[in-house]
């Protein structure tokens, strides 16, 4: 929330190898790897951005003499862009607020540990596959039977990779189906025009619509052009199913991904499990190798 009369900082990030900064409703938060510092907006005295490369450019944040930071400020590298906006930010920021008499101090504590990292399922299966594959592979082969024991861990990967193939089938397919059998249309308003990053990572013309959901709640609905140079239409009908995570989509969309995505992943499934059907039983069972 920010106060009346003040707009808050925008919601800014830069990074170097060894620290982030942004910016809070507060000041500017600098973690570091083993403290995170806060830096108020009256403690700061200067901010400058200096270029130290063809594209890259040193952030540096100096205080005031009564905020007892660190001696000679805080610094780091980062990209010329993302370094001169976070300088008029905090900038603009400082001289919002109004005179204090005393300087606020620069706080520091140390990083909270991030709490270990709990194994998926998945990472835990695949953990016990490799150790099952190794195992069946230097059995195998103390028999002397090389290509067989190459087939055995060629089919082993092949029923993982049907198991996961299947889930993501099952995982594509149920969102499209919702929306063709329990899907609800909604008028959608067009909003404004933008550019955002496609698919390929290039740069493309986005329409932002916005309708309002089945739960009460605003929400936008972003398209593209189907030609060049098409306006877009003031209203359009969007697909909304009760109970999906996912925002409302087109009946086209949905179509789309059953007819054409979908068989595609199950051909796919049955490639690999043709391939992982010949390869443990061909081993196991009938000696093939």
């Amino acid at each position: 929330m920010t106060s009346a009369g003040r707009s808050g900082p925008p919601t800014l990030i830069v990074r170097s190898p060894d620290a982030v900064a942004r910016l809070t409703a507060e000041g500017v938060v600098w973690e570091e790897r083993a403290t995170v510092t806060r830096i108020p907006y009256l403690a700061v005295v200067r901010a400058a951005a200096e270029p130290v490369g063809a594209r890259r450019v040193r952030l540096r944040i100096e205080l005031a003499d009564g905020a007892r930071g660190r001696p000679g400020g805080y610094e780091l590298v980062c990209g010329g862009r993302s370094a001169q906006t976070f300088v008029r930010a905090v900038l603009a920021q400082r001289a919002a607020r109004p005179a204090a008499d005393a300087v606020p101090s620069v706080t520091e504590e140390p990083h909270a540990a991030a709490p270990p990292a709990r194994r998926t399922r998945g990472e835990l299966g695949f953990r016990v596959l490799v150790g099952v594959v190794v195992l069946n592979f230097l059995a195998v082969l103390a028999t002397g039977r090389f290509t067989a024991a190459v087939l055995s861990c060629f089919g082993f990967f092949a029923w993982w990779g049907c198991v996961d193939l299947a889930g993501h089938v099952i995982s594509v397919a149920r969102d499209p189906w919702a929306f063709l059998t329990r899907g609800v249309e909604v008028e959608a308003d067009y909003v404004r025009s933008e550019m955002r990053p496609g698919s390929s990572g290039r740069m493309a013309r986005t329409w932002v619509y916005r309708y309002t959901g089945l739960d009460g709640q605003e929400s936008e609905y972003l398209t593209g052009p189907l030609l060049r140079g098409s306006k877009p239409p003031p209203t359009r009908t969007v697909t909304v199913a009760p109970g999906s995570k996912q925002g409302a989509r087109s009946r086209a969309d949905a179509g789309f991904t059953l007819l054409i995505l979908l068989p595609a992943l199950l051909l796919g499934l049955t490639v690999v499990g043709t391939a992982a059907l010949v390869a443990i039983p061909g081993v196991l069972l009938w000696g093939i190798g």
